[in-house]
């Protein structure tokens, strides 16, 4: 489903900049604009500026800046249609939806319907906890934690009487039918919870999608635990217990800790260790992985010391590592379980504890094996190395190599021999692309820096579009259809693949004669190009400036004819200089003095020079 262009545009009218970005930043007032400390980079002089004129931000010590969207996406991990849904409900908002049938759309309302049913749910649960007779509060209080746990994590209790979250549902005024697809209550209107402490599973943003019940009475002879089936709101393999609370601190720290229970991450978080997140019942998956990598690469795994949670700790290294990830693992003393330990001794020997005993997956594998047995250690070894297979990144696979050769006492080349043998043995093995496939995923800063000619001309297209322009001559013209002929008069592309797309994309346009305005590429109808469009919408050259504090300066729109023209020629220069490069090498290795490979590097050289000369630069 696609968020319709109408309630982009709303919560772009209605959303200021300084407001959102207050929500997570201090600002103080400076002139025109605001100033704050970075909040990515730790500072003791703000270098954190927004403009609400401009609505735009910029930080100078990390050189990121955008709009309120990709502030969102930078600062809070989300994905552009989060960032945006964050936006609507902070706003009261409807979303509608673009460009579907009768049953998307049926299928969007009965989402929302669902999500404030649950929400609905949630709150009775947490009044049943304080309230019943039964006093279920005890349960968490007796094992130590504390009400502003219990409250922080939204915990709760599900009457014995199985009818009654359908009865206060419905006298509430909400549908049933949405009860039940929440798979809250079966058929019958029994809740599936009864009996139980509720621990309500969050969304990313903070929304409940589903609950885990737990008997707090071990004798009941019944299933301990009743997690909420998946549907299609609450899929368990795609979402994280707490991390809707834990991901600040997580991006942070640049770590977190996984563990397996619901109360594991209520305990840590008690004891200081925020950065905690749980996978909701399963083993880990690759799409939890994939949501943490959103906010850090570097992962600790702290499961169970038993045998099943040693097993499942072998299956998660491996994941992670295929993700390009660092994987570390902290194993408790037997018997304990993260919760019990954490909450049974001081933070000082938890914290030693944690330090202490983190280690990476070569010596937690190591570890597993005897090794006064030489089977058991060739076993241990080869074990090893089909994890370094996994590892994408050359230099960390070679320092990984070294120090299995130090630990096992064997030569690299022997350790790197047997790492080609695993290759070719093993029919599941794929080399991964080096060039993401998926452009939400393209790191948008480094971009601008490697690339800065080609996305100062999308970001032009971004945020001008075809809007007309008076120029001095008494003429018209539109930064889009000029970028479009001075590109196509000398047959020059973009190197960066993202970007050559949008630049298609708005030729097509052009060539439909529709407009393309500041909305176009925000819209949603392609999401690479609406993160593409909330990195370049308002990101103006002029913001280097920027750093001599609130000193006034031209507008951009006010040159908008200049710095398109001189921005088209440097774009030029910078690409032809490549194809010139390119020309000359191909040359160079042709061993049969190609005519046309000769025609071909003059012509270039020709162009080259005269893009020079319209630079105003010697040649």
């Amino acid at each position: 489903m696609r968020i319709s262009k109408k309630t982009i545009e709303d919560i772009f009218n209605v959303a200021t900049i300084e407001d959102v970005i207050s929500d997570f930043v201090s600002l103080k007032k400076t002139g025109a604009n605001y100033k704050g400390l970075s909040p990515f980079n730790d500072e003791k002089t703000p270098s954190f500026v927004v403009s609400p004129s401009k609505e735009i931000w910029k930080d100078f010590s990390s050189g990121k800046g955008g709009n309120l969207v990709s502030f969102l996406m930078e600062h809070e991990q989300f994905s552009y249609p989060e960032a945006l849904t964050y936006l609507a409900k902070k706003y009261n908002i409807t979303i509608e939806y673009d460009n579907i049938g009768e049953y998307e759309k049926n299928a969007a309302s009965e989402r929302e319907s669902i999500v404030a049913v649950l929400s609905f749910v949630k709150s009775q649960f947490c009044e049943n906890l304080i309230n019943d007779k039964n006093n279920p509060l005890n349960y968490f209080l007796n094992r130590g934690f504390k009400n502003s746990t219990i409250q922080e994590f939204e915990i709760g209790y599900s009457l014995k009487k199985r009818s009654d979250i359908a009865e206060k549902t419905k006298k509430a005024g909400y549908n049933i039918k949405f009860l039940k697809m929440a798979n809250v209550v079966n058929e019958n209107l029994n809740c599936r919870f009864s009996g139980r402490v509720i621990f309500p599973i969050h969304s990313i943003t903070g929304q409940v999608l589903g609950f885990g019940g737990r008997l707090t009475d071990d004798k009941i002879k019944a299933a301990k635990y009743v997690n909420s089936d998946s549907s299609e709101i609450y899929q368990k393999s795609k979402i994280l217990y707490g991390l809707h609370i834990a991901k600040l601190h997580i991006k942070k720290l640049d770590f977190c800790y996984i563990v397996e229970g619901y109360t594991d991450v209520m305990a840590l978080h008690q004891v200081g260790f925020k950065n905690t997140i749980a996978n909701c019942g399963t083993a880990l998956t690759k799409d939890q992985i994939s949501l943490i990598k959103r906010f850090t690469k570097n992962i600790v795994i702290l499961f169970d010391s038993d045998s099943a949670g040693h097993a499942a700790t072998v299956r998660a290294i491996d994941l992670i590592l295929e993700e390009n990830m660092t994987p570390k693992i902290l194993q408790l003393p037997k018997n304990n379980d993260p919760a019990s330990f954490v909450l049974s001794n001081s933070y000082e020997k938890v914290n030693k504890y944690f330090s202490e005993k983190t280690v990476d997956f070569i010596e937690f594998k190591y570890s597993m094996y005897d090794s006064s047995d030489i089977l058991n250690l060739v076993n241990c070894s080869r074990e090893i190395l089909k994890s370094i297979v996994l590892i994408d990144d050359r230099i960390s696979q070679s320092l990984h190599i070294r120090r299995l050769s130090k630990l096992l006492n064997l030569s690299e080349n022997d350790l790197i021999s047997e790492i080609k043998n695993i290759k070719n043995k093993s029919s599941s093995f794929r080399k991964k692309s080096i060039n993401s496939k998926d452009n939400t995923a393209l790191d948008y800063n480094k971009l601008k820096l490697d690339y800065s000619e080609e996305f100062q001309l999308i970001r032009l297209i971004i945020n001008y579009g075809t809007k007309n322009f008076l120029i001095k001559n008494g003429k018209n013209f539109n930064v889009v259809s000029l970028i479009c002929n001075e590109l196509e008069k000398d047959n020059i592309s973009f190197s960066v693949n993202i970007f050559e797309n949008l630049y298609r994309e708005s030729k097509k346009i052009v060539e439909k004669r529709e407009n393309i305005d500041r909305f176009t590429f925000l819209s949603g109808y392609n999401n690479s190009f609406s993160v593409l469009a909330s990195h370049a919408f308002g990101e103006q050259h002029i913001l280097s400036n920027w750093k001599q504090k609130d000193i006034t300066v031209n507008e951009e729109v006010d040159k908008i004819y200049e710095i398109t023209k001189e921005s088209i020629m440097r774009f030029k220069l910078k690409r032809v200089k490549q194809m010139v490069k390119n020309s000359l090498d191909e040359l160079k290795n042709d061993r049969s003095d190609d005519e046309k490979l000769l025609k071909k590097f003059t012509s270039l050289s020709n162009l080259e020079k005269k893009i020079q000369q319209e630079l105003g630069r010697l040649f």
